[in-house]
């Protein structure tokens, strides 16, 4: 047992393999960065900017002593889901982003879920940032009467931020579940039976080329024998 852990320590590849995890592990924790700086972008406040029957910015979050900002009355009910989802998909950031970060370090090699955790932490985060936007873009086409809406860059920004943290919980998945680590064995498979395959033609052909060597010899032997057994003849 202590012989063949010991065997797969000192194997190039599971270094290789390790080194794989960490390096997908650390674009993962590159997109989800990336993603962070484009939600909190939100924080401005001004992601919507109407006109016609309302005026001004809109926002889940929008400074109206800084901006115009138009009057509905009353705060909706999917405004007030769309900020909650939005706080929830924040909080999950504040949660991510650490623990990715140390997960860097040699304790946390011995856990075998770390990929699988943050998958679920990212798609969620994902989702709830979709779940929120979409919310707040439904809003805003249930007024009446309707304005005329034109987005902000705000707004792509956190749609943009959805659908990258949900392909990193696409990348954590596939890096928990060893997708790349299967393909490159059988990529290496394929090579050793080509080598394989390689090595028996060529050592085929040299047989062949032997037994068909073989007979000349024979054939040439009676006569090598016949010329050795007659004795000199003096002169």
């Amino acid at each position: 047992m202590d012989s063949s852990i010991t065997l797969d320590l000192l194997d190039p590849d599971y270094f290789w393999e390790e080194d794989r995890k960490f390096i997908l592990r650390g674009w993962s924790l590159v997109f989800s960065i990336l993603a962070t700086l484009m939600t909190f972008s939100i924080v401005d406040g001004r992601m919507v900017y109407l006109t016609g029957s309302y005026t001004g910015y809109v926002g889940l979050w929008t400074n109206c002593r800084r901006h115009q900002c138009p009057s509905f009355g009353e705060v909706t009910v999917l405004i007030h889901m769309s900020m909650g989802f939005m706080m929830l998909a924040l909080l999950l950031y504040v949660i991510l982003l650490p623990v990715m970060g140390l997960s860097f370090r040699p304790v946390f090699r011995r856990l075998s879920k770390t990929d699988l955790v943050f998958s679920v932490l990212s798609l969620s985060t994902g989702l709830l940032i979709i779940l929120s936007m979409t919310l707040f873009v439904v809003n805003l086409r249930m007024l009446h009467p309707r304005p005329q809406i034109s987005y902000l860059v705000t707004t792509y920004l956190c749609w943009g931020a959805g659908v990258l943290m949900l392909w990193t919980g696409i990348l954590n998945y596939l890096n928990h579940v060893g997708l790349w680590s299967r393909a490159s064995e059988s990529w290496h498979r394929q090579m050793s039976y080509r080598r394989r395959a390689t090595r028996l033609s060529s050592l085929g052909l040299m047989s062949r080329q032997q037994s068909d060597a073989n007979p000349k010899l024979k054939m040439n032997q009676p006569g090598l024998l016949r010329h050795e057994g007659t004795p000199a003849q003096p002169l």
